[in-house]
């Protein structure tokens, strides 16, 4: 499979959502804090709002109430395999928080090396993206685990850490809303980690993660298969 052009390589943040693309603004959003590295053929995107619930005293999914917990299942994390055809980019989510019916495709411009706008093929949206950092080859790891999932993504001194959620029960309503679930099922839903990583000098810290109490954590990069 074909790596991404070298211009994708990187940690992306969003500047901008509009919906539509064009005409009058029904939604506009500069706060959600967005952040998607991109190496040659993996990527990873979290999204952390404004409106983050408080967190105090709780260290473990466990901890959480049932509020927490469906803040934490409604968020907007994913990684996975980049597909570049063209000026059209597909985000194939191979670990998804919240998986949804609808294929993830944007049609990109780029309006300089550092200035992304990607745009959905019908109009329905419009996001500009500002690269925070640049990545290469020799800056990459890639961490897959048996099963082929991506479990870390790192570009220079910027990575993700995914962790999967456990499989969930054969009756288990994966596309409902998680208002809608309860108890262990609630709880399932909400176990996927995708956790934002900056190294300084002690190692690799958390900056945001879909598991808050996880923030300023350091954590090892895993073994290679």
């Amino acid at each position: 499979m074909s790596e991404v052009p070298a211009r994708y390589r990187g940690l992306w943040r969003r500047r901008l959502y509009v919906e539509p693309a064009a005409g009058p603004s029904v939604v506009e959003d500069t706060t959600t804090e967005v952040y998607w590295l991109q190496t040659g053929l993996w990527h990873a995107d979290l999204r952390i709002p404004v409106d983050m619930p408080d967190f105090t005293g709780v260290g473990s999914l466990a901890d959480c109430d049932r509020m927490q917990l469906i803040w934490i299942a409604g968020l907007t994390a994913f990684a996975g395999r980049t597909i570049v055809e063209g000026r059209f980019c597909t985000w194939h989510r191979l670990v998804d928080m919240a998986p949804g019916l609808d294929k993830d495709i944007g049609a990109m411009r780029f309006l300089s090396d550092r200035l992304l706008e990607e745009q959905h093929p019908d109009g329905r949206y419009l996001e500009r993206w500002e690269k925070v950092a640049s990545g290469d080859a020799t800056g990459e790891v890639a961490r897959i685990d048996e099963v082929g999932l991506p479990v870390w993504l790192q570009q220079g001194t910027h990575a993700f850490r995914i962790v999967p959620r456990p499989s969930l029960e054969a009756d288990h309503e994966l596309l409902e809303a998680p208002e809608t679930l309860a108890g262990a099922a609630l709880a399932r839903r909400a176990a996927t980690e995708v956790s934002y990583l900056c190294r300084d000098a002690d190692g690799w810290r958390v900056a945001r993660s879909t598991h808050p109490w996880r923030i300023g954590d350091l954590c090892e990069v895993p073994d290679a298969r």
